[in-house]
């Protein structure tokens, strides 16, 4: 029959569709990386991977981004198709038959093995990798988080996190202003700290697991020895292992709780705060069900402006209950794409600058209204970004902070008590010490986690602390699996 193709002709078909298939392939995986080092900039296989469903959380946040990311799986197929069938067209004009030979497969075989590796690098596959052979361990220096002593009257705790602040933003030789005027105002005569990023880290979860645990955060599916036959259930847990800010506080009485302007499920934030003795955990979905304003939401979330709204009613339960707390807030106008709202506009032509002048004057606000209710005769009260901004082509001021060096994250703190830091050089894993000090805590030997109180001086000579700077980069990159066994799987 003539429709009926022969055994001999089913390959040679075969074989003109394949290297299109290797050819769109090569075209998805250049396009997908190109689309990560515009959006995030440099990033790690952790950072990926902590933000997937799987790690604890759900969806991505921002949906754009969603979008985004589909269009770049599918585009290229479609564009490469096009193609396809454009030049199929043409050579069946010219009464040409493409050529079916193995060696037309050679080029795209050898682009979808390039395009690969492109992709893979960007993801940072290789380095982790690589770090993934080096046997050091965190647990040669880690410190049970514990308190050995505790102040008579306890003080109150408020910690705000300051989404991607740094104190580069204050050098008007490189903005032409100081982008960080309305919080150094704010915040004037309380004691400031040019803190560190610890490596490894650089984004939201990872920055506060630094800070409230003492620990790189490393995601368990990528730690030897999970058993993914049980993976969906381990989910359901945050680091149960693992001593934190907030089990160190609700053992000593306090009440933890937790406001936010984005989605709380994100990144397994929820997930992360209850199982670490918060209480109280509400984002997004709890102000849309109260009625906020939809001007008042961006991509991301609710407007610091309306954040700090919220903030202060539940300041006011907190306070009404009689029991010292913990309240930790995190803002949101600062992530990219920047969050500029109707609220508060400036004449800056950059959105990040009106976004980090409008939530500085929104902390402002909040700071002035704990002084006026007298909140700060009895409490703590730390702000400090949660990591450096990305450097993101695709993102406000992301060429300009590629080119800088000696970055350090906004970190300033009060107490009734007086603040006097000492050391210099901290990075994020030893706020967690710091902030029990500054609470009136006594920790052996100052330590909790990998890192130590730079609130008092203390003894580095036996702490990760004292190791140079290179071989402390390689042991927060290796993969310390025994220890984070333990961490997730308790």
């Amino acid at each position: 029959m003539l429709w009926m193709r022969t055994p001999e002709q089913r390959p040679a078909r075969s074989l003109r569709v394949l290297p299109w298939a290797l050819c769109a392939l090569a075209a998805v995986f250049v396009t997908f990386a190109g689309w990560i080092r515009f959006r995030f900039g440099p990033v790690t296989f952790e950072q990926i991977v902590t933000n997937l469903p799987l790690a604890g959380g759900e969806g991505v946040g921002d949906n754009t981004l969603l979008g985004e990311a589909v269009a770049c799986l599918v585009a290229p197929v479609v564009l490469t198709t096009l193609g396809a069938g454009a030049l199929w067209l043409l050579r069946q004009r010219r009464q040409r038959r493409p050529a079916t030979g193995r060696r037309t497969l050679v080029v795209p075989a050898l682009a979808m093995a390039v395009a690969l590796g492109v992709l893979l690098t960007v993801a940072g596959v290789p380095q982790f990798a690589v770090a993934m052979l080096d046997s050091r361990t965190v647990a040669d220096y880690y410190a049970q988080p514990t308190v050995a002593d505790a102040p008579a009257q306890p003080r109150n705790l408020i910690t705000i996190y300051l989404e991607s602040t740094e104190n580069t933003f204050a050098d008007e030789s490189v903005f032409g202003e100081n982008l960080l005027e309305n919080l150094q105002d704010a915040t004037a005569g309380w004691a400031d700290y040019p803190l560190r990023q610890y490596p490894t880290g650089g984004w939201t979860m990872a920055g506060i697991v630094g800070t409230q645990c003492g620990i790189p955060l490393k995601s368990k599916l990528l730690v030897a020895g999970i058993n993914s036959n049980t993976l969906g259930e381990q989910m359901e847990r945050y680091l149960p292992g693992a001593t934190c800010l907030g089990d160190l506080l609700a053992g000593q009485g306090y009440t933890n709780a937790f406001v936010g302007g984005a989605h709380t499920r994100f990144a397994g934030k929820d997930t992360f705060l209850t199982d670490h003795g918060y209480t109280s955990v509400q984002g997004l979905s709890d102000w849309e069900e109260d009625g906020e304003d939809r001007e008042n939401i961006s991509v991301w979330g609710l407007s610091d402006a309306r954040l700090f709204a919220r903030a202060r009613a539940e300041l006011a339960d907190l306070r009404d209950a009689g029991k010292p707390f913990n309240l930790t807030i995190l803002t949101m106008d600062t992530h990219e794409p920047a969050g500029v709202f109707p609220s508060c506009t400036t004449a800056d032509e950059v959105p990040m600058a009106t976004a980090l002048k409008c939530s500085g004057r929104a902390v402002a606000g909040f700071l002035e209204h704990l002084k006026d209710a007298g909140y700060l005769d009895d409490t703590v009260v730390v702000l400090m970004g949660d990591h450096l901004k990305n450097t993101a082509d695709g993102g406000d001021y992301g060429p300009i902070l590629a080119n800088l060096t000696d970055r350090t994250i906004f970190f300033r703190a009060w107490s009734p008590d007086g603040v006097r830091f000492g050391r210099d050089g901290a990075d994020q894993l030893s706020v967690l010490p710091t902030i029990l000090d500054l609470l009136g805590f006594t920790l052996p030997g100052g330590r909790a986690g990998l890192g130590v109180s730079f609130a008092s001086n203390h003894d580095l000579s036996v702490t990760a602390l004292a190791l140079p700077s290179d071989e402390y980069q390689t042991l927060m990159e290796a993969p310390s699996s025994a220890i984070y066994q333990e961490f997730w799987q308790s």
